[in-house]
C-alpha cells in the first residue's frame, strides 16, 4: 500500500509534535502493511510556512526518519499546497515541490469553496507538466453540493486523493456518503491517511483500501498499478469516470468548456 499524504514531519504544522511522535506514527503504517509513506507537511501562507520556509531542517528531519526506516518502509518527502494564485510561480522557482522533487504535487482547498482561479490555475500547471492531485475533495463543502465540479476538474487533469478517515465517518456522515459515491463512480485515484498525530487523526488506511475493493475493484486494481508510479512522478492511465447515481439528483456534463475559457479570459 501506498499512503499519499501523512503529517509525520514533526514541529512543522499541526501534525507530529515531535520525533517520539514522528516514530510511533511511522510504526503504525508499518503495521498496517503501508510500503511507501509520503510526508506532506502543509504549506499554507500565514499559518504553515515552517517546512518551505526552512527546508535544511526539513530536509534533516527527512533524512534521519528515512535512514532509520529504510530497510522496513520507503518515506517520500512531498509538501501539502494549500491552493494560491501564484502556486505555479513558487514551483517553478523551487520554492516549494511534489513528490520526491517530481511534478506530480498534493494540493488543498479550504473546506468551504473552490476558488475562482483554481481551474484556470490548474490549466496552466497541466500544461506545465506537472500533474495535480487534489487532496480529500470530499470535505470540500462547494464540491460536495455540486459533484459537477469533481468531474470538470477531472476533465481539466486532475486526480484526486481520499482520506481513509473519510470512510470512518471521522469527518462526518455526508463526507463518508460522498467518499463511497466517488470510489463507485472512478473519480477516486489515491489514498491517504491524512496522518496528523499518533491516535487521534491516525495512521490507518488499510480499511480505505479495503472498502475501496469493496466498492469497486476494477478501481481498486487500476489504484495499486498507479499508486506507485503518482508518487514517483510517473504518468498514469486512469479509468473512465461513470455517471453519478440517480439518488443523487445531479445531472453531471463532462464539458464545461464556457466557464473554464471565461476564467481564462476568453
Amino acid at each position: 500500500m501506498v499512503d499519499f499524504h501523512s503529517h509525520v514531519l514533526f514541529d512543522v504544522d499541526d501534525g507530529s509534535e515531535n520525533l517520539e511522535m514522528s516514530m510511533k506514527m511511522i510504526e503504525q503504517s508499518i503495521s498496517e502493511g503501508v510500503r511507501i509513506l509520503a510526508l506532506t507537511p502543509h504549506h499554507i501562507k500565514g499559518l504553515f510556512e515552517e517546512a518551505m520556509e526552512n527546508k535544511e531542517s526539513y530536509e534533516e528531519k527527512f533524512q534521519f526518519l528515512k535512514k532509520k526506516y529504510e530497510d522496513r518502509i520507503e518515506l517520500v518527502k512531498s509538501v501539502e499546497l494549500m491552493i494560491r494564485e501564484d502556486l505555479l510561480e513558487e514551483l517553478q522557482t523551487g520554492k516549494t515541490f511534489g513528490y520526491g522533487g517530481s511534478k506530480t504535487v498534493l494540493v488543498e482547498l479550504n473546506l468551504i469553496d473552490v476558488p475562482t482561479y483554481a481551474e484556470g490555475l490548474f490549466y496552466k500547471m497541466m500544461k506545465e507538466g506537472y500533474q495535480v492531485i487534489l487532496a480529500h475533495p470530499e470535505r470540500n463543502k462547494a464540491l460536495r453540493e455540486d459533484p459537477e465540479l469533481i468531474y470538470h476538474l477531472h476533465d481539466l487533469g486532475v486526480l484526486f486523493q481520499l482520506n481513509a478517515g473519510s470512510l470512518l465517518g471521522q469527518f462526518g456522515e455526508k463526507v463518508t456518503k460522498f467518499s463511497k459515491e466517488l470510489i463507485k463512480v472512478n473519480l477516486i485515484h489515491a489514498i491517504g491517511s491524512d496522518g496528523h498525530k499518533d491516535k487521534v487523526r491516525d495512521m490507518r488506511i488499510k480499511h480505505a483500501y479495503e472498502e475501496m475493493r469493496s466498492l469497486n475493484p476494477e478501481a481498486y486494481e487500476r489504484l495499486l498499478v498507479n499508486s506507485e508510479k503518482l508518487i514517483r512522478g510517473e504518468a498514469v492511465e486512469v479509468l473512465p469516470y461513470k455517471p453519478w447515481t440517480e439518488s443523487v439528483k445531479v445531472r453531471v456534463k463532462k464539458k464545461k468548456k464556457k466557464s473554464f475559457l471565461a476564467l481564462l479570459g476568453f
